[in-house]
């Protein structure tokens, strides 16, 4: 594979889809994957790798199946040792449709190659708010808000609770009330029937990230999507994912090291000058080790920490909730057993995935280029090729017959005043004078410029006095132009003023539940 990678491009058109690569690739990347992973020969906690695999594969679909039965739509049944198996993820959250496009994606896949198909639901992510946002008219053009759920602090999707039927019928009076007053009522159908979709899911849902993905299903079940959903709570709390963790426990401040070694490499040959980016390094301070991984708790959550001096141990907030035996097979019991409900954080969420259960992974632009750091990890960590992953998005814009205005657009007008302030005599032919006598004397005004600047030139130049006659034509030139120099002046306001409304209108970002599930599946075909 080339070190050197084009950043993913956001698609600029309505309807436009990116794939990279081509989608027509991805069933060869599957395989290609599945074959490599088959011929893997390393340890993973004293567990050989493949079989490991075959473990971690056979319980994502048990735990899969096992939710998403409850989600109230048909589902797939795939195998417990299926050849393929597909995956995508993302937080539970209202997003925008482009992100919603690689579900359909990831079905068109398995129906396509015959795989299982898995979308990780990440509710063990924090979230501020859950939300939607939308263009209004109150009376004039304005981005509109109106929050479902607050977050915020050490709290997550899985930790929160399900919002009240008072919640939900106050969110569903202001959303309809805010896109009322946009010239497009489809988008307040589609908004109803997520509504509708939210009611029912109510009484099924444990918490916030099994409502709103319940809600999601119900209100997407008219395209007949029928892929598992596997919250990522679920699928740490099996076996084969103890194993995992106790492999990186074990070996702490050398998964540590590699960790911040390849994201090290990843901001300097990015030009990523933050710390933070796309996450922050593992701390290690004395004894302990930071691990990319939470303790989730009744309410929220906190960092996990590997304990390297003496007998290894995981502890949180200074606590040691469990002592690890030397044994490796017994520590991945231990760690099974014990007080800790883990959750990856974002590169060992799809550093297990990749490795362990999916054939092919399908990211969005952002996640595909934090996982060139997951791809140091593993080459570093276990010596192994990574799989290779894909990457998807899709733009579609509000049906709201939004005009474009681009910056350049703008800058054009505003190079044109600049023009006419400094060299008016260069606009001559862009004009037409209603007066003959004026355009008479702009032309002759416009030949004394000329001769003028050609004397200023010579070597014996009254250089002061001659700029001071081009300064006095200028400004008589301007004069003549004055009106055209108001028709610029609020054309470019209109600009702007146009450019600020597009960029509300034609927002991206906008949530899925604006759009026909039929309408943005159709796109993924």
């Amino acid at each position: 594979m080339s070190p050197v990678h084009a950043r993913s491009v956001t698609p600029s058109g309505h309807g436009e889809v990116l794939t990279e690569p081509a989608f027509d690739s991805w069933a060869r990347l599957a395989r290609d994957n599945a074959s490599a992973a088959a011929a893997w020969d390393f340890d993973v906690c004293g567990v050989r790798a493949v079989d490991l695999r075959a473990r971690a594969r056979a319980e994502a679909i048990a735990e899969a199946k096992t939710f998403s039965a409850r989600m109230g739509v048909p589902v797939a049944s795939p195998p417990e040792h299926p050849d393929l198996l597909v995956m995508t993820g993302h937080q539970p959250q209202l997003y925008h449709p482009g992100i919603w496009v690689k579900d359909f994606l990831l079905q068109r896949l398995a129906d396509q190659i015959g795989a299982a198909a898995i979308d990780l639901v990440v509710d063990s992510d924090g979230f501020d708010l859950v939300e939607v946002h939308a263009p209004c008219l109150r009376p004039v053009l304005s981005r509109c808000a109106q929050f479902l759920a607050v977050g915020g602090g050490d709290t997550c999707f899985a930790c929160s609770s399900v919002p009240s039927a008072r919640d939900l019928s106050t969110f569903r009076e202001a959303g309809a009330q805010m896109l009322a007053t946009l010239p497009a009522p489809a988008i307040g159908r589609h908004f109803d029937s997520f509504c509708d979709a939210m009611d029912a899911a109510r009484s099924d849902s444990a918490n916030l990230g099994e409502f709103i993905t319940f809600a999601r299903r119900r209100f997407e079940a008219v395209a007949g999507t029928d892929y598992l959903e596997l919250p990522v709570t679920s699928e740490a709390s099996t076996t084969a994912f103890a194993v995992f963790l106790a492999d990186i426990v074990r070996d702490a401040e050398r998964f540590a090291s590699v960790y911040n070694a390849e994201l090290a490499a990843y901001r300097e040959r990015t030009g990523t000058r933050s710390a933070a980016q796309p996450f922050p390094d593992l701390r290690i301070e004395g004894g302990l080790v930071e691990l990319p991984f939470w303790h989730l708790r009744s309410g929220g959550r906190s960092t996990l920490w590997a304990r390297t001096d003496g007998v290894p141990a995981l502890v949180c907030d200074g606590e040691v909730l469990c002592e690890l035996p030397s044994e490796c097979e017994e520590a991945a019991a231990t760690l099974a057993s014990c007080v800790v409900r883990p959750a990856p954080k974002a590169l060992a969420l799809t550093l297990y995935n990749r490795m362990f259960v999916a054939d092919l992974f399908i990211h969005g632009t952002g996640g595909g280029r934090y996982d060139r750091v997951t791809d140091g990890v593993i080459r570093s960590f276990w010596g192994v090729e990574p799989p290779a992953f894909v990457v998807a998005s899709m733009t579609m814009y509000l049906p709201l017959g939004a005009r474009v205005v681009t910056a350049e657009e703008v800058d054009a007008v505003r190079q044109t005043l600049n023009r006419l302030q400094h060299n008016p005599d260069q606009l001559l032919d862009e004009l037409e004078f209603d007066d003959a006598e004026e355009h008479r004397r702009a032309v002759a005004l416009a030949g004394e410029k000329s001769r003028l600047v050609g004397e200023i030139a010579a070597p014996d130049a009254d250089k002061k006095a001659i700029g001071r006659l081009i300064r006095e034509v200028n400004a008589e030139l301007a004069a003549l132009m004055e009106p055209y120099e108001m028709s610029l002046r609020e054309e470019l306001e209109r600009l702007v003023e146009m450019q600020q409304a597009s960029e509300i209108l034609t927002d991206r970002t906008y949530p899925f539940c604006f759009w026909s599930p039929l309408e943005v599946a159709d796109k993924a075909r």
